[in-house]
């Protein structure tokens, strides 16, 4: 899945489902690497995401002090 395309829920799934494959050691030794590039990907995503709702949740507060 594209990330662009992807909701903060999907994102989150699929690092839960990353974490819970990694803390079972249902992951091949192979598979670790690039399953840990794309979780941290993911993270990076959701961080993102998480600025830019504060930013714009900051936002509407200081219109609504000004009224």
């Amino acid at each position: 899945m594209i990330m662009e395309n992807m909701t903060y829920k999907q994102a989150v799934e699929r690092l839960e489902e990353i974490m819970e494959k990694v803390q079972n050691g249902k992951m091949e030794l192979d598979e670790l690497s690039e399953a840990l590039n794309e979780a941290s990907a993911l993270a990076g995503f959701c961080r993102g995401k998480l600025f830019k709702v504060d930013d714009e949740i900051k936002a509407i507060i200081e219109r609504s002090n000004s009224l």
